[in-house]
């Protein structure tokens, strides 16, 4: 029977369970420290981390529990290799959250004067980073013409002790509602520490308009449960660990960033921007704080961006034989993505990347490399010898030029329009039928060879 998991503390024994997290009990600085252990565990592709004193403070600080493909798995109880079928099966049917009397989440209340964010275990990650940041903050607000929830997750710098930093990005679902209500304060509720469903579907490139939260109820099976606020017209999931509920007040500007980005430089110059006015933070009676080291590939959030959007190409791609799907982490799970497919004509694989380009969950997507089904999409080996082997770059690279981008992107521009190019390459084979064939041992024997591997003595690699 699979463990079931309905919150954090739940998802912290599968992964416990499974040799997937490390527990650090030695006091560790919350001054780049922590920031340091988590690049080094992440290029050794090493467990999610639990430090359980940082910076002396009593709340535990779990960081990059779903950095790894297997541990993303293990928070929905699938294989690995079955996180885009299923995901895609899954949310065939939302599931509206309820609301509920009591959640865990509102065990403890602090309001007004008894605020005080220097309380949370928020790292200086990186050497430049401008302050303490946040970096799992699902951010909950709803549209104030339509009433339609949204979920997304923001950086948030720690100001002081009732203000954190934001920076939106213009295309951002958030700023598209505030639009609607310019120049008032918006109502916010963020979220540090749910069901990982839920950080799943903030971070999932979701239409506009669509609940996250209904997403999440499809992906755990069960409708999510949420609770009223205590100073914002917004509801919460009951199993949060912890949630600041506030305003986003566009008139009262502060000095945000720069901060260590995905991209693995800093982004988001220092400027002023919008702040988060806390009225009130709630929390379990233990509660434990959720992030993620951002920074050089691999950082911890490319999984977390790199599936959903796997899940929703397969879904949003509208042709036949697409195979694999893989957004890679050197691309921080955001800038390119490598597409195997059946090829059915000549220009096939073109085709399919300026498919992928019109999606949207392709938006951020800056360079598609199309192959052949045969052609592990998973192996960066096997795909720079498909480039290799199958390009001829007059024949089979396109660019197409100014066009929407991310904004944390170093190579763009740094004036507006802030537009980048985009690149596909299709390295499926021309003219299959006359192409060499691949070189191999019979199937017979490779099969032979797998099934007596332990046979021959041959060491595993470590």
């Amino acid at each position: 029977m699979e463990p079931v998991i309905c919150d954090l503390p739940s998802y912290l024994r599968v992964l416990e369970e499974a040799g997937e997290l490390a527990r650090v009990s030695v006091p560790v600085s919350l001054n780049q420290e922590v920031g340091a252990i988590c690049l080094r565990n992440l290029r050794s592709r090493g467990p999610g981390l639990l430090f359980e004193r940082p910076g002396g403070l009593d709340i535990p600080l779990a960081v990059d529990l779903l950095a790894s493909r297997r541990r993303y798995a293990l928070a929905l109880g699938v294989k690995s290799e079955a996180l885009s079928s299923e995901w895609n099966r899954r949310v065939r049917e939302p599931l509206k959250p309820i609301v509920v009397e009591r959640g865990v989440c509102q065990e403890r209340v602090w309001v007004g004067d008894e605020v005080d964010l220097a309380k949370l275990p928020a790292p200086v990650w990186n050497a430049k980073d401008g302050g303490p940041y946040l970096t799992l903050s699902c951010h909950i607000t709803k549209d104030p013409v339509t009433g339609a929830r949204n979920v997304g997750v923001y950086r948030n710098q720690v100001h002081d002790r009732n203000t954190l930093g934001i920076l939106m990005e213009p295309y951002a679902h958030l700023r598209l509602q505030m639009a609607k209500a310019p120049g008032k304060p918006f109502p916010v509720a963020i979220v540090l520490g749910a069901d990982p469903v839920v950080l799943m579907t903030a971070t999932a490139p979701v239409p506009f308009g669509v609940d996250e939260l209904e997403i999440a109820g499809a992906l755990r099976g069960k409708q999510i449960e949420m609770v009223r606020c205590k100073t914002v017209p917004l509801e919460v999931p009951a199993t949060a660990e912890i949630v600041i509920e506030g305003e986003i007040l566009t008139d009262e500007l502060r000095e945000e960033g720069p901060f260590g980005e995905f991209t693995g430089y800093y982004g988001g110059h220092q400027a002023p921007r919008p702040v988060v006015r806390v009225k009130a933070v709630t929390h379990r009676e233990h509660p434990i704080l959720h992030a993620t080291y951002e920074g050089l590939p691999p950082s911890g959030s490319a999984m977390l961006v790199a599936v959903p959007r796997e899940a929703e190409l397969m879904r949003q791609i509208a042709l036949p034989g697409i195979q694999q799907v893989h957004m890679s982490p050197g691309g921080g799970g955001a800038f390119h993505a490598v597409i195997s497919v059946e090829k059915v004509y000549e220009g096939f694989g073109k085709y399919v990347g300026i498919a992928v380009l019109g999606t949207t969950a392709g938006r951020s997507v800056k360079r598609v490399i199309v192959v052949d089904a045969d052609v592990d999409a998973f192996d960066p080996v096997a795909v720079e010898w498909a480039i290799a082997t199958r390009v001829q770059p007059h024949r089979d690279v396109e660019i197409l030029r100014e066009m929407p981008g991310v904004i944390l992107d170093p190579s763009m521009p740094d004036r507006l329009p802030r537009l980048t190019s985009k690149m596909i390459i299709d390295a499926t084979r021309y003219d299959a039928k006359a192409f060499p064939p691949v070189c191999l041992p019979a199937a017979e024997a490779m099969e032979k060879v797998e099934r007596d591997w332990e046979h021959y003595g041959v060491a595993k690699k470590n």
